[in-house]
């Protein structure tokens, strides 16, 4: 199954304004979210959309310092 990067954009900034409180820096522990909260089946895909989401917030984070 292919995801278009679009639709990992689309889906990681989805989940992260419906959950923010809930995602973290932390790899690890968003890979268990979005394998809850996105019911992605492709590990692949699971992979990428956790990679984005970790990226965004550990931007926002250094942002507000």
């Amino acid at each position: 199954m292919e995801a278009d990067p679009q639709e990992i954009i689309d889906t990681g900034d989805r989940l992260l304004s419906e959950y923010p409180e809930l995602f973290t820096d932390q790899y690890e522990t968003n890979t268990r979210l979005v394998q809850r909260l996105a019911g992605v089946d492709s590990f692949r895909i699971r992979t990428r959309l956790t990679g984005y989401i970790t990226r965004k917030k550990r931007t926002r984070d250094r942002s507000q310092r």
